[in-house]
């Protein structure tokens, strides 16, 4: 159980070996969980679970990866639910900001603009992360400025 930790946790508690589009169910799958918790918990307790939950993601990775090629097979997932919970640190808890965040999120990290294109191309285990980190506060920052606004 020890050995395969890295690998349950990496891939989304298993959601990253669904056959179509892991990515994306990952990414819709931490909404209401998203919700749940910014409902119960402080602005500041919900970005340290973020940080807590990168940093093992990042230790995690380092052991599943350290002799594979592919520093970013389809399976790992992780990255997804980090980069969508940023994405959601400003949303009001509204289905339709919501549905919008996930789906300015997924345009990012599928398209990969630049700055997301320059990390997504180091090809190492801290851009497997890093990339939808910065696709995540992008979006969080667009939701910052609309309700500023």
């Amino acid at each position: 159980m020890i050995k395969n930790f890295p690998l349950f946790f990496c891939s989304g508690f298993g959601v990253g070996f669904f056959p179509f589009f892991p990515g994306t169910i990952a990414s819709l799958i931490v909404l209401p969980v998203v919700w749940f918790v910014k409902i119960n918990v402080t602005l500041e307790i919900l970005i340290l679970c973020i940080t807590t939950y990168y940093f093992f993601s990042l230790l995690l990775l380092k052991i599943l990866l350290l002799n594979n090629k592919d520093k970013d097979p389809k399976y790992v997932v992780c990255d997804e639910y980090i980069g969508q919970t940023i994405a959601l640190i400003f949303c009001n808890e509204k289905i339709i900001d919501y549905f919008l965040a996930f789906f300015l999120f997924r345009i990012l990290d599928i398209s990969k603009p630049f700055p997301i294109s320059y990390f997504d191309n180091q090809k190492s285990i801290s851009s497997v992360l890093i990339d939808d980190v910065i696709a995540g506060l992008i979006v969080a920052i667009i939701f910052f400025i609309y309700y500023e606004i």
